[in-house]
């Protein structure tokens, strides 16, 4: 999305634009504009407006849900009720302007990105374990669509060893993983990055998502082993294999 005045001219711009300010959609509210235009959705004082703030969200609903609020909004109408019904009104159009935000924001997704999003929140609400909780919590929201969209394809298709080491490549793009060529279900996982108890943790919550149960994987953080015939692997610091 690029950047400019238009990005705030709808109410899921807003949403958006919260979100990329820190701010939870749920805490945008948004309230019948009082002078809007008849051109723009969104009837802030000035046109450029880039951020959203704590104050509500002034939205023209007519401009493109007359259908919906023609009679709510009506003048007569709310020149007809009490206070407390004006109050409600406000919380009415709040309600329905979130509603109609979310399909805004799902409009035109498929339904693989459906069952990754519903994933994704799944594995943060601890269904599939308070390990794997602390996992998708400890990772950006980029990583923890990737960790949902490598779980559907293992809840698909089964685990399988090309099913790990593709969620492995994905989510330590640094690291390596090697297979014995002796034992070929033991499998030995270099991370290159220090050890520490929060990364163990989450490299344990990894392996119990998506490793075949006949596997077995032994981890090394920093250094790495050494290889024989690999030069590069047989100097400083190594690691005893």
């Amino acid at each position: 999305m690029q950047e400019g005045w238009y990005e705030m001219n709808f109410i899921w711009d807003a949403a958006l634009r919260a979100r990329k300010q820190g701010m939870r959609k749920e805490d945008v509210a948004y309230v019948p504009a009082e002078d809007g235009s008849p051109y723009y959705e969104l009837s802030f004082d000035y046109l450029n407006r880039s951020e959203v703030g704590p104050e509500p969200v002034p939205v023209n609903a007519l401009y493109r849900f007359s259908a919906i609020f023609q009679y709510l909004l009506h003048p007569d109408v709310r020149y007809l009720l009490e206070k407390d019904k004006e109050e409600f009104i406000q919380k009415a159009f709040d309600s329905l302007l979130h509603i109609l935000c979310e399909v805004d924001l799902h409009h035109g997704i498929t339904r693989q990105e459906c069952y990754v999003r519903k994933l994704r929140q799944e594995l943060l609400g601890g269904v599939f374990g308070q390990g794997a909780a602390a996992l998708t919590g400890s990772l950006t929201q980029k990583e923890q669509l990737v960790v949902a969209e490598e779980l559907l394809h293992t809840i698909r298709c089964g685990s399988s060893l090309q099913g790990f080491g593709q969620a492995f490549h994905r989510l330590f793009p640094k690291g390596l993983l090697y297979q014995s060529r002796f034992t070929p279900n033991e499998l030995y996982a270099y991370l290159d990055e220090p050890e520490d108890q929060a990364r163990e943790r989450a490299w344990q919550s990894f392996c119990q998502l998506f490793l075949p149960l006949d596997f077995s994987v032994r981890v090394f953080w920093q250094p790495h082993f050494g290889i024989l015939g690999l030069d590069g692997t047989m100097k400083d610091d190594i690691a005893l294999f």
